[in-house]
């Protein structure tokens, strides 16, 4: 029975390298029962819809064999798996910064982490890796017309990505490569593909620190990253509004799947408080201590909070950094970005 199986699985096809699953190597154990078989697969990529073309195909494969199966259960046990021996050379310490809402201040947080580093002599990059919403070439005031033929060089017969540097941080974003207010209508694996162009066709040089902006959500970029490099951690940001935390909680449960296992190095509540003017007393718009209580019952290192001020727009706005123009958020700032240092080791 479990030869007659085997050949069955070899007419089932992975697209991704157009190799039958016998063949890719995927299919690791099968448990013939009393009562069940039991197949076990490990993927790179356990999407819900490769999972559910996997097992549709299985079963029409081992059907089409004329297989014996109407009183056995067919069980297929899916397994991610990490490239955790996958280094980029030159990069020492690689961190991504992740929320599962948008509009939480991710990029501008991830922005000033950068320049934060920097200033305390760290080489440093950034990744752009919000495929469908670049915005750290705003952040950062990279206008188009300071993007020309040199964001392209050549090495070694081949043609690599030269970061553009600013304020000390080397940056690389999609935001480089189309024009503004260009919609970015993608499926997801040509977003994968140009997201690992980034991260492998680039010529960082040596880097003590390379930050990732990661986009909203658990999706596929999430995984590709994932895959594709040895993070060393994982920097949440949240509101402090129950809706935001919603979506946050998602995020922290997809980097603890036991098959990922992401250090979560803490978390970061923005838009705090407002202060008022002319008492200086704290305003809690979004309420009070949201993140600290969720970052105590999920049991993640609280690393901060960074406060609702006029500045961090205006500043974000013009494109400039606004740990480099407000004495108030550079301490902030440094005693969030000592923290992270203080976890990874």
């Amino acid at each position: 029975m479990k030869q007659k199986i085997y050949q069955a699985l070899e007419n089932v096809f992975i697209l991704e390298n157009k190799k039958n699953i016998i063949e890719s190597g995927i299919v690791k154990k099968i448990d013939v029962l009393k009562d069940e078989i039991r197949i076990h697969i490990s993927l790179y990529n356990p999407t819900m819809h490769i999972k559910k073309k996997l097992k549709k195909d299985i079963l029409k494969s081992i059907k089409y064999k004329n297989l014996d199966t109407k009183k056995i259960c067919l069980k297929i046990e899916i397994k991610l798996r990490r490239n955790t021996d996958q280094k980029i050379s030159g990069i020492k310490n690689i961190l991504a910064v992740a929320s599962g809402k948008g509009g939480v201040g991710k990029s501008t947080i991830a922005t000033n982490i950068a320049v934060s580093l920097v200033k305390m002599g760290f080489h440093v990059g950034l990744l752009d890796a919000d495929i469908y919403g670049p915005s750290i070439p705003l952040m950062f005031n990279i206008e188009e017309d300071k993007i020309h033929s040199s964001i392209l060089k050549k090495k070694n017969n081949s043609y690599v990505m030269n970061p553009i540097t600013s304020y000390g941080v080397k940056i690389i974003s999609l935001g480089f490569f189309s024009k503004s207010g260009e919609a970015v209508v993608w499926r997801g694996p040509m977003a994968t593909k140009a997201l690992r162009q980034f991260i492998h066709d680039t010529d960082w040089g040596p880097l003590d620190f390379l930050i990732v902006d990661l986009p909203p959500g658990t999706g596929d970029i999430h995984l590709s990253i994932l895959q594709d490099i040895p993070l060393k951690g994982i920097i949440i940001v949240s509101t402090p509004q129950k809706i935001s935390l919603s979506d946050v909680h998602r995020s922290v449960a997809m980097f603890r799947i036991r098959s990922i296992q992401v250090p979560i190095l803490g978390i970061i509540e923005n838009m705090s408080f407002l202060l008022e003017n002319k008492t200086k007393e704290k305003q809690y718009f979004f309420g009070k201590n949201g993140v600290k209580n969720f970052s105590k019952k999920m049991n993640i290192f609280f690393l901060g909070e960074i406060p609702m001020l006029q500045e961090i727009r205006e500043y974000s706005d013009l494109g400039v950094p606004v740990v480099l123009e407000n004495d108030q958020i550079r301490k902030i700032f440094e005693k969030i970005t000592k923290n992270i240092i203080n976890k990874l080791s």
